[in-house]
């Protein structure tokens, strides 16, 4: 191959957006759940870990931090502020605050997969803040068409892209081959909206019992403070200057400590998700109670409801947002 085809290849690539994308990813650090794997005697540490100690007088230290367990339970912390070293007994530890473990790497996105590589989209914090830029799906083997765990958002004005897991996110929108889709938040997941309207049609990823939730359904019912204090972290750390992609990971950050489970779903076999989006209830239907719902609908509707058969359950929603609002 010649070299002048090689870098019309390149160009075109660069043209269609197949140049890398250098990709940040923030993963949070639980106290409870760090390895204490150095042991002298009765004393166990853990390796140090950046962080913030405030302590009972209202005055903060912060650098690394050295936690210390005697017969496991933790009696002091060794603070490297880089300056000194400074041991905190418990007694005098008022809090502590772990900064989260920040990777970047460059990603392909030169995937076949057209849902892998940045596309025009949008996302929606727990704000109900909307964001403007490119979305990849970071797929994987564990993956559904319909189901997946972890987004990848490159803002408008920015250059590096952030990782988003579900329940970070209330929806997004990624645009391919000028279709749009869009994903709900729901549980530890994205869930692609089969139909939309009113009543939005999903399907349903789990096999067993769960108590489980649309992230949207947690934006919509909580208390307007949760809400404010996800828009004042994103704008508060805008007008400071501070980094776009860290604005946008603090206020999802700020919205996902809002942990109310609405009802219980049970999920036992293949079934579909039905959202109200107005009542904001959801209701689950299987094979054996989909008739039992059309027949419930029927009663609400305009028209009566020409019952389908289950696997054209999508036409019927479609129905119901057209004819039972």
């Amino acid at each position: 191959m010649s070299k002048n085809l090689i870098s019309l290849f390149f160009v075109l690539g660069q043209a269609i957006g197949y140049s890398q994308v250098l990709v940040r990813t923030v993963t949070e650090v639980d106290i409870n759940t760090i390895a204490y794997p150095n042991t002298a005697g009765n004393t166990t540490s853990s390796q140090p870990h950046k962080g913030t100690v405030k302590l009972a007088d209202g005055s903060f230290v912060s650098g690394k931090i050295t936690f210390f367990k005697k017969k496991d339970v933790l009696n002091r912390v060794k603070v490297n502020t880089g300056e000194e070293k400074k041991e905190i007994e418990s007694g005098q530890i008022a809090s502590i605050v772990l900064d989260p473990l920040i990777y970047e790497k460059k990603y392909p996105n030169n995937y076949k997969n057209p849902e892998k590589n940045f596309q025009p989209g949008y996302i929606v914090l727990p704000s109900g803040e909307k964001l403007t830029g490119k979305i990849a799906q970071l797929r994987d083997f564990s993956d559904y068409d319909f189901f997946i765990y972890t987004v990848l958002f490159l803002p408008d004005g920015s250059d590096v892209a952030s990782s988003f897991k579900g329940g970070r996110l209330i929806e997004f929108g990624q645009e391919v081959e000028g279709q749009m889709k869009i994903w709900d938040g729901y549980a530890d997941g994205y869930l692609v909206r089969l139909v939309d309207g009113r009543y939005r049609l999903c399907r349903n990823p789990y096999s067993s019992s769960k108590n489980e939730f649309f992230t949207s359904l947690k934006n919509q019912v909580t208390d307007s403070l949760s809400k404010q204090a996800a828009q004042s972290a994103l704008t508060k750390s805008l007008k400071s200057g501070t980094n776009l992609n860290e604005s946008i990971e603090n206020a999802a950050n700020a919205g996902s400590v809002v942990s109310e489970v609405f009802g219980k779903v049970d999920i036992n076999r293949k079934e579909y998700l039905i959202f109200d989006a107005s009542t904001k209830t959801i209701t689950t239907v299987n094979k054996d109670s989909f008739r039992e719902y059309v027949k419930k609908i029927s009663l609400a509707c305009a028209v009566p409801v020409d019952l389908q058969s289950w696997e054209k359950i999508d036409a019927v929603i479609r129905f119901q947002n057209t004819n039972c609002q």
